[in-house]
């Protein structure tokens, strides 16, 4: 029934975003935020065809109907005076395509990279390109994101305590397909429509940044509480890491980013407000609920044996919870997995080992007994690296490359760029964020 009554909801915002020229609000959050898995499969070998490149279909039509540049613009430009940072982007798609054109009569799995590069990425920015949108549509746009990540953060916290994830509804399409269900500390951890909690607190992390702009431009107290909740679904995520990674983003953004002396005092002022706030959730829920107790205080240990200590995580858990749950030394399991580069390098450093090779069981990791087959790329360079070699490594080099030069002197800018880079470290490369 759910989806039925969210399938049908999103009909009518499409019509009415369409007919009212508000369709990039609309379809950039359900980009970022909805599942592939929400679709039809029609055989192993072609792409799901999700509701999303549905609306990615619609969203081009959109723009030849809505264009501010006409496509006789593009065959203007002239590569001799292109700036150079666009020719970073262009080596982005060229290394990853040449990469996975190599393995593309050998495994399914590269046809369909190709076929997201052009057609969810390359296809987007040209399309942005001719939509060029105004500051002010920009604003709303970064507006809808952070409104839409707001609702998933709130969802993320509730299916925590809950144990019901609704969302798990548009779970349409069959087949193998990433929908992690892992407990951690007596909770179920938070994953809504993001496929694991890492991709979830990977999503939490990103939003900060443009949570800072919002209240930036804005001033507006609001910000302040989803701040909160972007940090209460973080840790409701489960995923240590990101917590460390949420003080270093804080932490940047305090010491470098603002750098006049008011905003500073008016930042520690409203930290101050953001702490308190999340301190008393977290306290009251303390002591209202043993569950809730024993997750919070779990976390503060599980947190603290990442950088030396030594607590007993499954010290004062109920009985019928399984403790820490599974990865109880994550960064360990981290650091492995560069031992994947080694591997890769071995059988093929030019194209790697072929788009999707954990699932396929090809990549190798050194354990203590020797290699072992792995199953998940928890980290972006290795999996960049081991699926599409030195070529793909380049690509992402290239698409980094462009975005610092497209930074200039934002400092904000270089923040979200930053937050990016460290996001790689928790899970692989989450490709939709970077287009965002």
């Amino acid at each position: 029934m759910f989806a039925v009554i969210f399938s049908v909801s999103l009909f009518i915002l499409n019509i009415y975003c369409f007919r009212n020229k508000k369709y990039l609000y609309l379809f950039i959050p359900c980009m970022l935020f909805l599942p592939s898995y929400y679709g039809e499969r029609i055989n192993e070998t072609l792409p799901i065809i999700s509701v999303v490149r549905i609306m990615f279909i619609i969203f081009y039509i959109y723009t030849l109907l809505n264009k501010r540049r006409s496509l006789s613009d593009i065959k203007k430009i002239n590569s001799k005076t292109l700036p150079v940072e666009f020719w970073f982007l262009g080596g982005y798609f060229l290394f990853r395509i040449a990469s996975n054109l190599f393995y593309v009569f050998t495994y399914t799995q590269p046809l369909k990279t190709i076929f997201s590069l052009i057609f969810e990425q390359l296809l987007l920015l040209v399309a942005v390109y001719l939509l060029a949108p105004t500051k002010d549509e920009l604003f709303k746009l970064t507006k809808a994101i952070v409104g839409t990540a707001t609702v998933l953060f709130i969802i993320g916290y509730l299916e925590s305590f809950s144990f019901c994830r609704p969302l798990d509804a548009l779970f349409i399409a069959s087949g193998d397909m990433m929908n992690e269900y892992s407990f951690r500390l007596g909770l179920l951890r938070a994953t809504t429509t993001l496929y694991m909690p890492g991709i979830y607190a990977n999503m939490c992390l990103y939003m900060l940044p443009l949570i800072f702009y919002l209240y930036e431009k804005t001033r507006s107290k609001k910000y302040l509480f989803i701040t909160v909740l972007d940090i209460l679904a973080t840790i409701h995520s489960g995923c240590r890491a990101n917590l460390f990674f949420v003080i270093l983003i804080v932490l940047i953004y305090c010491l470098y980013v603002i750098n006049e002396k008011n905003r500073r005092l008016l930042f520690f002022k409203n930290a101050a407000i953001v702490v308190g706030l999340l301190l008393t959730i977290i306290l009251v829920s303390s002591f209202t609920s043993p569950k809730a107790k024993y997750f919070y205080t779990g976390t503060v240990k599980a947190v603290l044996n990442e950088v030396g200590f030594d607590f007993d995580l499954s010290k004062d858990a109920e009985g019928n919870s399984a403790g820490f749950g599974t990865n109880p030394h994550g960064t360990v399991s981290r650091l492995r997995q560069f031992t994947g580069l080694y591997y890769a390098a071995q059988v093929n450093p030019i194209f790697g080992l072929g788009s999707g090779a954990q699932t396929r069981g090809d990549i190798k990791y050194k354990w203590h007994k020797g290699w072992a087959a792995g199953n998940s790329y928890d980290v972006g360079i290795v999996e960049i690296f081991c699926d599409e070699g030195l070529l793909g490594l380049l690509g992402i080099c290239s698409l980094y490359l462009y975005l610092i030069k497209k930074t200039n002197s934002s400092r904000l800018h270089q923040l979200i760029i930053i937050t990016l880079l460290i996001s790689t470290l928790n899970t692989g490369n989450i490709y939709r964020f970077y287009m965002m």
